[in-house]
């Protein structure tokens, strides 16, 4: 059961305030002096500052709301809430609930957390109230040495909030598996080795928390990869046409990233695929070395998530160290029955924010080189050669390169680029460098088929 705090009336963790720092040991982001936008602003600083002189500000690492002091609807009257983090003397930190009653803010609660940094700040309707409850992720998940932060929730009803603490987590997201519209919360943790010799390993687990009985408790879980040093993304949507579930990408110590999926199947029980996670005969077919770290996404816009399988293209020469231009990506989905199936193949190039779709044809014939000085990668057909003989390369068929736009423009007509995108102060051009009706049908699907990965 969550443990309830009793309010602020008492004053308890306020007189816990900063008196002994002076302003030469605080981040300037950090020390903040009551804003004078509104009333209610000043309203919000003077009531988390209480009688200190100065205050330090603690602000979320992670996620959509990365400021100290928040306002969100939590309540539900349809007015905003607001909810601030600051730290305590002994560096641990604070969260304080306030209320708006009337022109006039009050402290509703106020929690203490042993760490000494907020990761994250969610929103969910974890109990179908219609209400956002708010989950709050403390510590940190950076480094490589098994660091997990710990989440906890925190839940308004008849006038006062209560504090659930859910478990730790390298990764986590808000999730709707059931599409009922009641949100679940959904965490991935890192494996722990064991501590001397008579302690245990603590291996990587997925969990699923739901409001059940009046609380907020772990429903589901399963094994997770235990190789798995950070986690760089985490994706909630569907993995095939009628199945909801949660991509995870992560990397290794060595750099290398691959992706696990988790779903509930038919029986209720979370699965992790590919199958058979840290058994001796596990084969992860989106395990890719460092220098291609895509992560999942709906790379085709069909609301279906792909997820990337990579292989280095024919023709590179072993003296070449390899970088994301150097692999051939296949965007594979799940089918009707589970498996694993090719959506699309591409051509990434994260660096430069671009990737275009390799014609069905064409996807084991083509070749890259990357000068990354000109900003240049130059796209050769391989030679066909017999089963067993290695690839040679033909003549270039094109070419794709970033311009600045004052470069761009200064080029000259004889460049022979023609423009396939512009973003900013960038301009993305594609020059023909055969006269092969072929080789002319390649560039014309490219250009129809380039896309930027980010377009902001």
């Amino acid at each position: 059961m969550g443990r309830r705090l009793l309010r602020t009336g008492l004053g308890l963790l306020l007189c816990l305030c900063l008196s002994g720092c002076s302003f030469s040991m605080l981040d300037a982001q950090n020390l903040m002096a009551p804003p004078k936008a509104n009333a209610d602003q000043q309203s919000i600083h003077q009531l988390l500052q209480g009688d200190r002189t100065e205050m330090t500000l603690v602000y979320p690492k992670n996620g959509e709301y990365r400021s100290a002091i928040i306002t969100k609807d939590f309540t539900g009257d349809g007015s905003k809430d607001a909810l601030g983090f600051y730290a305590l003397e002994d560096r641990s930190v604070a969260v304080q609930f306030l209320l708006k009653d009337g022109d006039a803010w009050r402290t509703a609660a106020t929690f203490q957390n042993t760490a000494t940094q907020v990761d994250r700040v969610c929103f969910a309707d974890l109990n179908g109230d219609g209400r956002q409850d708010v989950l709050i992720g403390w510590g940190s998940t950076a480094g490589t040495t098994g660091r997990t932060a710990a989440v906890s929730a925190y839940l308004f009803s008849e006038g006062e909030i209560t504090e659930y603490p859910l478990g730790t987590y390298g990764e986590m997201a808000v999730t709707d598996f059931d599409g009922d519209g009641v949100d679940e919360v959904f965490t991935i943790d890192k494996y722990l080795p064991p501590e001397g010799e008579e302690g245990e390993a603590s291996p990587a687990m997925a969990r699923v928390y739901r409001f059940v009985d009046g609380q907020v408790r772990a429903v589901a879980s399963v094994e997770a990869d235990n190789s798995i040093t950070n986690y760089t993304a985490l994706s909630f949507g569907k993995l095939s046409a009628q199945l909801p579930g949660v991509a995870v990408d992560g990397a290794k110590a060595d750099g290398s990233m691959t992706t696990q999926l988790f779903f509930f199947d038919g029986q209720g029980s979370l699965q992790n695929l590919p199958e058979g996670v840290n058994g001796e005969n596990y084969q992860n077919p989106f395990s890719r070395p460092s220098t291609t770290s895509f992560t999942c996404r709906d790379i085709n816009e069909d609301g279906i998530l792909e997820f990337p399988a990579v292989s280095l293209l024919p023709g590179i020469s072993s003296d070449v160290t390899p970088d994301s231009t150097s692999y051939l990506v296949e965007w594979r989905t799940l089918d009707k029955n589970g498996d694993f199936r090719a959506v699309l193949y591409a051509m990434m190039n994260p660096r430069e924010n671009y990737w275009f779709q390799v014609p069905m044809w064409l996807r084991q014939q083509l070749s890259a080189s990357n000068n990354t000085s000109t900003r240049t990668v130059t796209y050769t057909q391989v030679v066909d050669q017999e089963e067993g003989d290695q690839p040679l390369l033909g003549s270039p068929l094109f070419s794709i390169r970033v311009f600045t736009r004052s470069a761009w423009e200064s080029r000259g007509q004889s460049s022979g680029y023609q423009q396939l995108a512009a973003q900013g102060d960038l301009v993305y051009g594609i020059q023909s460098l055969t006269q092969d009706d072929s080789g002319q049908r390649v560039i014309d699907e490219v250009r129809e088929n380039f896309r930027l990965l980010s377009e902001s």
